[in-house]
């Protein structure tokens, strides 16, 4: 890798050490060692530090020895320095000092030949540094410096520079109004150039340049027809500059313009007053331009605009507003507001509610929704939901409240409803059934309607009172238990339970007379309408005298 660098390096080095004295560049001490710049020269010229004066720089002559007159003579020395071979040249820049007694010169020359002399001071010694510049014939290709006199003259910051120059025509130019999608504007402007390839840009995108470079290597003072194009594609007021530079030099041209946009009128003469919620509303706004209009509410909750539709979400009043905010090429329409009322909508709604039986309340109803399909939820209108109705036929109503009240209304809905009969059951179970003479016993025979039980007899030997079941005779009977039905139950099945009485041990027969004790002490009951007392195993009247 490093034999690699040293072969480039060496390369770089012999590229420079063969290379003429650049432009714009100030001459070096490798200028000066290189037979391909310094061409000749004459023995009191070197390279170093002068005598007078500090820095490095072209030595030219020597300090001569002359005392009244004796001694050396005045020196007189050259140095001959080729420029580039390729480029124009412009100027000759450098410092001096020294040469008392003598004089300063510089020339140029095109061919090493025919020398001009462009530069001479002549007088005592300078002490300090003289900054010159000499403008160069644009073909030379030679210098020459010389001194003659009595100390050394030093030359330093020795440059020449190459002519390139580049200008327009104009350093302004303004284009003029014109309408979105026109087409586009043009300006010639005329470009002179000398020795420059340069570049051609625009800092604005809206204006553009119909040649990307300008120039050419060599040539002096030619034109060049640039045309700068405006684009009207995008509205608005454009300002840019086109730039023409290249090798340090730079032409620059501002340029401005504006487009402006179409007009367009919105028209929208569309009523849209009320509606309900259920509804669908299509908008009709247009424009001049054709373009979409869009819509705008006031409060999404009651309504949001979807395209050319206003799709409504609950009851209220909302603000629909129609725009159109314009693109490139038109500006923004005017706008017309409206104001809509949505109301609610009545729900379309079938009932029917399945027949019950008596002693169910209404909150126990089954009730089905025969048409629509909005949901929601009913209840009894003007009566308690816990009534227990009577068997019958009734008109009642219903009140229907929907899930989305904002959407929809209530609805009172008038429903037949059918109560239907109860049915109810006797069950005689654990019944004794082996009764004695004046010792009663509980019956346990149970309605499930709670109604009293009616009871029959096929012989009258007890009665049956409170659900008591008196014996009052021996014998054999038959008694059934059922219930007839009533407005609101139907009538049971027939119950038949068979009893067996006998006759009671411990009644007397002497006992005819219940003293007023025993009287308190009996047990009385109701039959057919009379009171009856019964004391160990004897019926007695109320006032306590056997039955016989």
């Amino acid at each position: 890798m490093k034999k690699i660098f040293s072969i480039v390096a060496t390369l770089a080095l012999s590229v420079c050490s063969y290379a003429q004295l650049a432009w714009d560049k100030e001459m070096t001490k490798d200028d000066f060692n290189n037979d391909k710049t310094v061409i000749s020269k004459s023995e009191n010229v070197s390279y170093d530090n002068p005598t007078l004066g500090l820095g490095g720089g072209l030595k030219i002559g020597k300090i001569v020895i002359n005392v009244l007159g004796f001694g050396q003579a005045p020196y007189n020395d050259e140095c001959v320095i080729a420029l580039s071979e390729v480029g124009i040249a412009d100027s000759l820049f450098f410092e001096w000092q020294g040469a008392s007694d003598g004089t300063v010169m510089a020339y140029q020359s095109t061919d090493h030949n025919n020398w001009s002399l462009i530069y001479s001071h002549e007088g005592n010694t300078i002490s300090t540094y003289t900054e010159v510049r000499v403008a160069l014939a644009t073909n030379t290709r030679y210098l020459k410096f010389a001194a003659t006199g009595k100390t050394a003259a030093a030359f330093r910051k020795i440059k020449v520079t190459e002519l390139r120059s580049i200008s327009a025509g104009t350093d302004e130019w303004p284009f003029g109004r014109a309408m979105v999608d026109d087409d586009e504007a043009t300006k010639n402007v005329n470009i002179t150039w000398t020795n420059i390839v340069a570049q051609v840009s625009s800092t604005d995108p809206h204006f553009s340049a119909s040649l990307t470079t300008i120039g050419q290597k060599n040539l002096i003072n030619q034109t060049t027809q640039l045309t700068i194009k405006y684009s009207h594609s995008e509205a608005g007021r454009h300002s840019g500059e086109i730039v023409i530079a290249g090798e340090g030099r730079e032409a620059r041209i501002a340029v401005s313009g504006e487009t402006k946009k179409y007009d367009q009128s919105l028209t929208w003469a569309q009523d849209l007053g009320e509606c309900t919620v259920t509804d669908i509303l299509e908008l009709n706004a247009y424009t001049t331009s054709g373009l979409d209009v869009v819509y705008e509410t006031s409060d999404d909750r009651v309504a949001y605009a979807d395209g050319n539709k206003v799709v409504v979400v609950c009851a209220g009043e909302v603000t629909l507003t129609a725009t159109q905010p314009g693109n490139y090429k038109y500006n923004a329409a005017n706008t017309v507001s409206k104001t809509l009322t949505v109301k609610k909508a009545d729900p379309i709604i079938g009932v029917t509610v399945d027949e019950m039986t008596y002693g169910q309340t209404l909150s126990e109803a089954v009730i089905h929704e025969t048409v629509g399909q909005v949901p929601g939820s009913f209840k009894w209108a003007g009566i308690d939901a816990q009534s227990v109705l009577d068997a019958g036929e009734y008109n009642l109503y219903l009140l229907f409240t929907p899930e989305n009240e904002c959407v929809y209304n209530q609805r009172t809905l008038p429903v037949a409803l059918r109560i239907n009969k109860a049915t109810q059951t006797i069950i005689w179970d654990d019944q004794l059934t082996d009764l004695t003479v004046g010792v009663p016993v509980r019956s346990t025979a149970v309605l499930s309607s709670g109604l009293p039980i009616t009871y029959a007899f096929t012989e009258c030997l007890l009665s049956i009172e409170d659900d008591m079941i008196r014996p009052e005779n021996e014998g054999e009977v038959t008694v059934v238990a059922y219930h007839p039905g009533n407005n609101n139950y139907l009538p049971t099945t027939v119950i038949m339970t068979v009893f067996t009485i006998s006759p009671n041990p411990n009644v007397t027969t002497d006992a005819e007379q219940l003293t007023p004790q025993q009287l308190r002490e009996a047990q009385k009951y109701m039959h057919e309408g009379k009171v009856f007392v019964s004391y160990n195993g004897h019926i007695y009247d109320a006032d306590g005298k056997q039955m016989k």
